[in-house]
């Protein structure tokens, strides 16, 4: 027990109530002037870790933290959103050791969301986010509690819906604007198809922006079970989805230009808040409150559903649950080429595509 030597640099080592404790001390040869002090320090630490007790001697800081949970998350899909989203908490709160956040700085953020228009669910979304570093601190002993324990979220009214045939002739409207408006950069070139492509589909929008050439075969888009939302994705025995397009579908893919990398959307950012601000547009100039792009997705599970049946859209759309009402027999790849093939037809008569 005590210090020791790994190399040149010193390490200590402790053993409380059976268990042993290994530290780097952080202090190489030749600095032994402040070995005593420091690992002081580190014997404390090893203690506050082993009795649950908050670290005497790492003021670890938000920002510190919020690398941790990034490295964390290296391998996780939305990780992009989630970096931008935490640069926002970062900027909109004081950097302080984690153990001196109060409930009052995180009332302080909720405003500030509220304050740039972010929508009731999008700052649940935030708020969640943040406890992540925070629970991490807890697990690596920086911690005993997480200051946003008893937040309370906002109630979330659900309201995704599909839209009519009049609201999404309204919505290409308000694209056909998108494209002309150079405000909207790059992205008005491409965000009428994508909007088209996620009708024509029912694909999330995750899942269109990060679409690859070569996950396209005939009319048949196989897409890695990891890059789906699927809640059982641990236990699931399927690694692919399989999603059967239309004509109308291939069209869009055909049409874009071949660019450096293998997608097939060209796009500048590749998350999906590239689109926050068409959107916002739509929402504003057709007339459609509350619209999201996720909208689309659930007007072409309810336009599939009309057509076919509960099951074929559920196949179509790749969703791993069904009531339990619903029948337990797949539709076969006829019938669902048949109902997306209707679907793009109905696509194409309606917007002149």
């Amino acid at each position: 027990m005590g210090v020791y030597l790994r190399g040149r640099w010193y390490w200590y080592k402790r053993r409380v109530e059976g268990r042993l404790y290994q530290r780097p001390v952080r202090i190489k040869k030749g600095q032994e002037s402040m070995l005593s002090a420091r690992v002081k320090q580190v014997d404390d630490e090893i203690t506050a870790t082993a009795y649950g007790l908050p670290s005497p001697s790492r003021p670890t800081k938000l920002s510190e933290y919020i690398k941790t949970y990034l490295r964390h998350k290296a391998h996780k899909k939305s990780l992009d959103r989630d970096e931008q989203r935490l640069e926002y908490i970062a900027a909109s709160l004081p950097d302080l050791p984690l153990r001196e956040y109060r409930p009052s700085h995180f009332e302080e953020l909720e405003a500030t969301l509220q304050k740039d228009g972010k929508a009731s669910a999008t700052v649940n979304r935030y708020m969640e986010l943040v406890r992540h570093p925070f629970n991490l601190a807890i697990r690596d002993g920086i911690l005993v509690a997480n200051p946003l324990a008893h937040y309370e979220p906002f109630v979330e009214d659900g309201t995704r819906r599909a839209l009519s045939d009049d609201e999404i002739a309204k919505v290409f409207a308000v694209l056909d604007q998108v494209k002309a408006d150079r405000r909207f950069k790059s992205i008005r070139f491409v965000i009428r198809d994508l909007a088209l492509f996620a009708l024509a589909t029912g694909m999330r929008l995750s899942e269109i922006l990060n679409l690859q050439r070569d996950q396209v075969q005939g009319d048949l888009i196989t897409l890695p079970i990891s890059a789906t939302k699927s809640r059982r994705r641990g236990t699931s025995k399927k690694r692919t989805k399989v999603i059967v397009v239309s004509a109308l579908a291939l069209d869009i893919i055909a049409r874009q230009p071949e660019t450096a990398d293998a997608f097939v959307f060209a796009m500048r950012h590749r998350q999906p808040n590239a689109v926050f601000y068409v959107a916002k547009k739509i929402r504003e100039k057709s007339g459609v409150e509350g619209f999201s792009f996720h909208w689309l997705r659930h007007t072409a599970s309810t336009l599939i559903a009309r057509w076919s049946s509960l099951r074929a859209a559920q196949m179509i759309l790749g969703h791993e649950d069904i009531q339990t009402t619903a029948g337990y027999t797949h539709p076969d790849l006829a019938e669902q080429r048949a109902s997306v093939t209707k679907l793009g037809d109905y696509l194409s008569d309606m917007i002149h595509n």
